[in-house]
Order: C-alpha cells, then structure tokens, then sequence
C-alpha cells in the first residue's frame, strides 16, 4: 500500500531520511507535483526526482526516476509532465529551457536546476541557456556535453 499525506510538504518530507538528502526544488501543478533531491549532498550531487499525486485529498509518490524525461499524470491520456535538470555552470544564477516552442525559465538553487513543462505530450525538452553573471550564455547541446565528458576518459596508446 502506498503511504498517503494530508499535504504535500508531508509526503515530500518522508521521501528520503533527512540526514542523508536535501531537497533542491519542488514545482506544483494542480495535483500533480515533482520534487528533485540531492541524495548526495555531502559530496558531488546524485539527483533524483520524485513525482507526486492527489486524489481524494490525499498527496501520495508516484514515479520517481534518477533521471529526467516525460511521465504520464493521468491514466489513459497521452499527456503528462516532461523535466530537465542537472548540475549548472559555475555562476549560474538563471536556467531557460524550451519544449516544441514552449520556453520556461527558472532560478539555480545550489548550483541545480529544474524545468518541468506540465500537461504535455512526450517531447523532446532541452536547456537552452544559463544566465551567468547577468549575461545569458548559449548552453551546449547534447553532443558538445558528451565530447566534453569524452575528452575526459583516459586515453591509452597503442603499444
């Protein structure tokens, strides 16, 4: 049986132990909410997002992932809620993402940010840009990140 709460503070605060995580951001929706937690604070971040309903009153967890992307809210609809999230640039006080068209910004909260696009179909959402030091800076795509987490990987030569 899944745990029921009278608020959403209630159910978002018995979703880890407190000692061990810390809650970066949480975005309401009528009754659908998602939170996203560092489950690792004391070191470098592990995000994980929790998705939350209400019926009949009550708040209770729904899906939760250690990534972000699209989930149903309703069954037996084609809509629900896509996210984007990750760690930001150093300086980065401002995040702006788009979803086919749709652009949302948000504020960074220790240096993590959070978009969600609400009653949406299964799209593809993506950062569009970070504003550091009051100046809105391009974000990489998709490829340019992973070139920069390649040319990390140690290299070996042939002997």
């Amino acid at each position: 049986m899944i745990p029921e709460f009278q608020t959403l503070d209630e159910a978002v605060r018995t979703s880890f132990p407190i000692e061990s995580c810390h809650l970066v951001a949480l975005r309401k929706h009528g009754d659908a909410a998602v939170a996203l937690f560092n489950t690792r604070p004391s070191a470098e971040p592990y995000l994980y997002q929790v998705n939350y309903q209400r019926q009949n009153g009550r708040w209770s967890e729904g899906i939760s992932s250690n990534g972000p992307g699209w989930s149903a809210l309703y069954p037996d609809s084609d809509l629900g809620v896509e996210t984007v999230w990750g760690e930001a640039p150093a300086g980065a006080d401002r995040v702006r993402g788009e979803l086919d068209g749709r652009i949302i910004e948000e504020a960074i909260a220790n240096g993590i940010y959070l978009l969600v696009w609400w009653d949406v179909p299964s799209s593809d959402a993506h950062v569009t840009a970070f504003r550091v030091t009051g100046q809105w800076v391009r974000a990489p795509t998709t490829a340019e990140r992973f070139q920069a987490l390649r040319d990390t990987w140690p290299h070996t030569r042939d002997s």
